[in-house]
């Protein structure tokens, strides 16, 4: 009878687990390109970067994050945006992703478009941006910054808040990149 619950057991834990595409990249600090993290619960590993590998660095004036997927739930691409403007990379340094207003400042950005079609029946999108804030904020540390491999990795979470008065979650945030100057 021992058996044949813990083969039950075994069975039910397996059967309630996805494989493979569910998990996340793993925290790693060798520059593998890599970026993940959940919107809401929903695994966010963007399968597709910018033109620059969604990382900017710019020396002692910052860097900037940028990374989209597509979403059914959004109907659309959704963007990640984490920035630091004006603050040099330190490496095991936690920066706190606030208000956007601040002229040096830290903060994480989620956007979707909103898909529309207009009396001529051309499709286009409206951009609904939403940023941290004082109240609804985050924090990025950076595990890793080699300069002469041009390598940056961390860690992040953020919430923003939403005008249908909802909090959106980014959380379990990591990324392993390497950057070219800008």
């Amino acid at each position: 009878m021992n058996k044949i619950l813990q083969s039950i057991v075994v069975v039910l834990l397996f059967a309630g687990c996805k494989l493979g595409d569910d998990n996340l990249p793993d925290k790693t600090q060798e520059g593998k390109k890599t970026f993940g993290c959940y919107v809401n619960g929903e695994k966010f590993h963007p399968n597709y970067r910018s033109a620059s590998d969604g990382l900017n660095y710019y020396g002692d004036k910052g860097l900037s994050i940028m990374v989209w997927q597509y979403k059914k739930s959004f109907a659309s691409d959704v963007y990640l945006k984490i920035t630091i403007d004006g603050y040099p990379i330190e490496e095991g340094k936690t920066y706190r992703l606030g208000a956007f207003s601040d002229s040096l400042g830290a903060y994480g950005e989620f956007s979707y478009y909103e898909w529309q079609t207009g009396s001529d029946g051309i499709r286009f999108g409206n951009p609904i941006v939403y940023r941290t804030s004082e109240q609804y904020f985050g924090e990025l540390t950076i595990s890793k910054h080699d300069p002469e491999l041009r390598i940056v990795s961390g860690v992040f979470w953020f919430d923003v808040w939403t005008e249908e008065r909802a909090v959106v979650k980014i959380r379990d945030g990591r990324f392993d990149m390497q950057y070219n100057m800008k």
